[in-house]
């Protein structure tokens, strides 16, 4: 497949120390999250990765992409900006409210999370999340949607404030939609499309 990113192909890129099984299930349970079975599998594997790569070819005739990747997140990776413990013990950065069915799995060049859906009839899917337009809190609540119900969450920030896009229908789908390319002298790694 055309400019597909595959991990073998960047031995040098910055590697984290893959976590095991026991550490993830406690990290999860702290969190009252679940992770999926392919996260998690991407966790004892890879634990994260950077987007920093420095050779790629150009992106190929008829590949559109969507946005920019430009980290994995792991867990207790001793990189903070990758770091899911870090980036959740930031209470500013994730609402307690979306933490109730869906955590952050990478993130864009321009700071949007990218998240895999944990709870409810999404389960599993992958969305990218437009940080400059996701409500405050207090605005859900303000308009009557159950912040108990992940369904109506979801339903809300989809259809009425268009801040959560489906990118990938599984964290492996994500992965195998990822694709490498040099811009200009500048390597990216995007979202393949048709995103859904």
């Amino acid at each position: 497949m055309a400019n597909e990113f595959r991990f073998e192909d960047y031995p040098d890129a910055m590697t984290f120390k893959p976590v095991m099984d026991k550490a993830i299930a406690a990290f999860a349970a702290e969190q009252g999250i679940e992770f999926s079975s392919d996260y998690t599998a991407f966790l004892k594997a890879h634990n994260g990765f950077y987007f920093d790569l420095d050779t790629a070819g150009p992106l190929a005739d008829g590949v559109e992409t969507f946005d920019s990747v430009r980290y994995l997140r792991g867990l207790d990776t001793g990189f903070e900006y990758n770091d899911l413990r870090v980036f959740l013990a930031d209470a500013d950065l994730w609402d307690k409210a979306f933490r109730a069915f869906c955590y952050p799995v990478a993130e864009s060049h321009g700071g949007d999370p990218i998240v895999e859906i944990y709870k409810g009839k999404a389960k599993g899917k992958i969305y990218f999340v437009d940080h400059e337009v996701i409500p405050d809190i207090s605005e859900l609540a303000d308009a009557g949607v159950n912040l108990e119900n992940a369904d109506d969450v979801l339903a809300y920030m989809i259809d009425r404030q268009g801040c959560f896009i489906e990118v990938a229908t599984s964290f492996s789908n994500f992965i195998g939609k990822l694709v490498a390319y040099d811009d200009d002298g500048s390597i990216n790694v995007s979202i393949r499309r048709p995103l859904a």
